[in-house]
């Protein structure tokens, strides 16, 4: 029997039958119309790299037979998953995708581009090849969550839109369908908003960066700045929606935000002045829930954000908001009173809730981290659960909340692979174990997020996101009973020959598993830079 072909993430059924069938200049894509936008995915992937090019036609009427790639809706298919689809490649009939749905069609594509060779991958050579063989097999899939996410912070550091790009083709080929994209933050502003042009005139720009960890006085005595137009940003939300995949942008307020008030100090408490700050962590000042300018501010800024981006979701961060302003200000204090409520945490429900109500006019649906969760939340608000025990969230999941799971220890890419090797990751089950069966659909999946404090640059994200976003995606897909560590650490070397021809770098396999007695003091890496060899 031939060698079973190495996909990630790992199909719910997948079985190799023998031989191989060659796409060459006499093979056509034909589809019955709705799945054709993954039959052009298919023909911009093999043109680059053939001696041909393939076309693409509509046929509603289309069959499986030899010479033909056949991608086609069928409503008979519907399940309640969008992304099922079965693929069938045999000698008689060539290859055969077939879904009920355009995007299960799409991840049928990417499981056959997975089949071909990893020189598929390598669009910037002048080399082309006259065929393209791919082995028979039967699969049929569809995924275990809804939500197969990876969140990029480029507040902390500038990310070019380019390698944006790059990172969303990866995650479509392992059919992750949520870029959750942290464009703000105390370090940086990174979306121009019209309204308000000196949040990239003056928040988009800091003098210096702090360099060796969260406990160094080192700075690395550099300008740091950028951000992306709203042309850019558009962009890259038709990018990623070719791929079936929503962009999720995070404005984070009301912490967080030390650039927003070095543009704009009338937002604080204190009135500043301010500077966008070179050193990470936590910052006392915060936007001022007592001015009703801070809400006129969010509710203009999020107005041009829906303009461009049309995800039903949109997050605005929440987390780590000091309160210690706020119990000074008579502002805030006059908002508390005025608003019947108890204390400083209720003025954050307050100022969650305001800004949730003002979404919900609009259509969209506010999303944040744990630090939003209350028992007076707005009952539509999705929560992003990072830190902290489960138990926190069982109150609220059996209540109906909705949440995506980042739990700190299991998927912050941003650590060190001593801290978080790619077994941890792989491991990580979004459900929580004591979450009684009826409730399990209010976890809505996982998302993995990379911070970057100490990602300067290209070299360094790719070392921290690879292989990892791999086992987070098969985490996100594949049903845990089909899941094995051993047969996947088997499949990473090839998917790593893919990322080799796509230019993207990545962790050694022998250096994401480092050996127990350098684990023994793990927690102590958070503190410090990640370290990454010179030979890299």
């Amino acid at each position: 029997m031939d060698e079973v072909p190495a996909i990630i993430p790992a199909p719910v059924k997948l079985a190799r039958t023998s031989g191989m069938v060659e796409i060459t200049s006499d093979t056509r894509i034909v589809t019955n119309e709705e799945p054709e936008q993954a039959g052009h995915f298919l023909k911009k992937l093999l043109d680059p790299v053939s001696n041909f090019s393939i076309p693409v036609e509509n046929d509603v009427a289309v069959q499986p037979e030899s010479g033909l790639i056949v991608i086609k809706l069928d409503p008979g298919l519907a399940t309640r998953d969008n992304d099922a689809y079965s693929l069938n490649v045999t000698r008689e009939n060539g290859i055969a995708i077939s879904s009920a749905t355009p995007q299960g069609a799409f991840y049928g594509v990417q499981t056959l581009r997975q089949l071909l060779p990893a020189a598929v991958e390598n669009s910037s050579t002048s080399i082309r090849e006259d065929k393209w063989p791919v082995p028979c097999v039967t699969i049929d899939d569809y995924s275990r969550f809804s939500w197969r996410g990876f969140m990029l912070d480029v507040g902390r550091h500038f990310v070019t839109k380019e390698t944006v790009k790059k990172i969303i083709d990866v995650m479509a080929c392992l059919k992750m369908n949520i870029f959750h994209w942290h464009l703000t933050d105390d370090q940086g502003w990174r979306i121009e908003i019209k309204k308000y042009p000196r949040l990239v005139d003056v928040g988009s720009k800091r003098t210096n960066t702090q360099v060796g960890g969260y406990m160094s006085p080192r700075r690395s005595g550099k300008p740091h700045e950028g951000y992306y137009t709203q042309d850019n940003v558009q962009e890259i939300v038709e990018y990623a929606r070719e791929r079936f995949m929503i962009v999720v942008p995070e404005i984070e307020a009301p912490g967080h935000c030390m650039a927003a008030l070095a543009a704009y100090p009338e937002l604080s408490c204190t009135g500043g002045p301010f500077e966008v700050p070179a050193g990470f962590g936590i910052k006392a000042d915060v936007m001022c829930p007592g001015k009703d300018t801070v809400f006129t501010f969010m509710d203009d800024v999020l107005d041009e954000v829906l303009a461009i981006f049309p995800s039903n979701i949109i997050h605005v961060g929440g987390d780590e908001t000091p309160r210690a302003r706020w119990k000074k200000c008579p502002d805030c204090q006059e908002r508390i009173r005025a608003e019947n409520l108890a204390n400083e945490p209720e003025l954050q429900t307050y100022f969650t809730n305001r800004v949730a109500k003002y979404l919900e006019t609009k259509g969209r649906t506010i999303m944040g981290w744990n630090e939003i969760l209350s028992a007076d939340l707005s009952p539509g608000a999705i929560v992003q659960f990072w830190k902290g025990g489960t138990k926190q969230i069982l109150p609220h999941a059996v209540k109906g909340r909705k949440f995506v799971m980042s739990a700190f220890f299991h998927v912050y890419f941003d650590h060190d692979y001593v801290l978080l090797p790619l077994g941890t990751v792989y491991d990580y089950d979004p459900v929580p174990h004591d979450l009684p069966d009826q409730y399990h659909e209010n976890v809505l999946g996982i998302e993995v997020p990379l911070w970057t404090e100490w990602v300067r640059d290209e070299h360094r994200l790719y070392w921290q996101l690879f292989p990892r976003l791999l086992a987070a995606a098969e985490v996100g897909w594949t049903l845990k009973e089909n899941k094995s560590f051993n047969d996947f650490k088997q499949r990473v070397p090839g998917f790593c020959e893919r990322l080799k021809f796509m230019g993207i770098g990545f962790a050694p396999l022998d250096r994401t598993e480092p050996a127990k007695i350098r684990r023994l003091f793990s927690p102590v890496h958070i503190f410090f830079e990640p370290r990454i060899p010179k030979t890299y």
